[in-house]
């Protein structure tokens, strides 16, 4: 594995829905998720993961409050996103293909897994992962949709806790973004990975 470095940051730009991408356009630009659709809370996510009551709680206000919105730029090679939020300010870079092993405290590993059949449209991550209930595996799907004249990027993020066999899905549903996007917020934790 190559090591960890600073991800660049991302550009601020609407979805495309050029031409040349096809009557569906691709994920690439600013994402915000819409809070009336789907299942947006993480909290049977941070359930399933052995996270306290009060830290749930309290990530359910930051995003009760405040945007979550997914920088992304997706190509035959890399998937990248910029996760900010009131809990979150996260970049992932990950090649395609490519598993990814990351030592965290504990000598406990992550790995890491982007794949795509179809770059810019739709992308399945599996992570496999230590939690306060052992290890979790999580397969985070994200899929380019149109409706009417709108793209939406549905994301189904399926964990299950394998000492357990627990398993929740969520369901989160996110729009074009259009607009300015403030700074994260000082709550907000996470890194810069690139995973390549």
């Amino acid at each position: 594995n190559k090591p960890i470095s600073i991800m660049t940051t991302l550009e601020h730009v609407e979805p495309s829905t050029s031409p040349s991408q096809g009557v569906l356009g691709t994920m690439n630009g600013t994402w915000i998720l819409d809070k009336r659709r789907g299942s947006p809370s993480m909290r049977g996510y941070l359930e399933t993961m052995g996270v306290t009551e009060l830290a749930i709680e309290a990530h359910e206000k930051g995003e009760s409050e405040h945007d979550t919105i997914n920088l992304i730029e997706f190509d035959d090679e890399y998937f990248k996103i910029k996760k900010m939020s009131r809990v979150t300010d996260l970049g992932l870079e990950l090649k395609l293909g490519q598993e990814f092993r990351q030592t965290l405290p504990g000598e406990r590993v992550k790995t890491v897994l982007a794949t795509s059949d179809n770059p810019g449209k739709s992308v399945k991550i599996i992570s496999r992962m230590p939690t306060m209930n052992g290890l979790a595996t999580v397969v985070d799907t994200k899929t380019l949709q149109r409706e009417g004249n709108v793209l939406i990027l549905v994301q189904t993020l399926v964990i299950r806790n394998e000492r357990s066999g627990k398993e929740h899905t969520t369901l989160r549903y996110f729009v074009p973004h259009q607009g300015e996007i403030g700074p994260a917020a000082v709550t907000a934790k996470g890194t810069g990975l690139k995973l390549s």
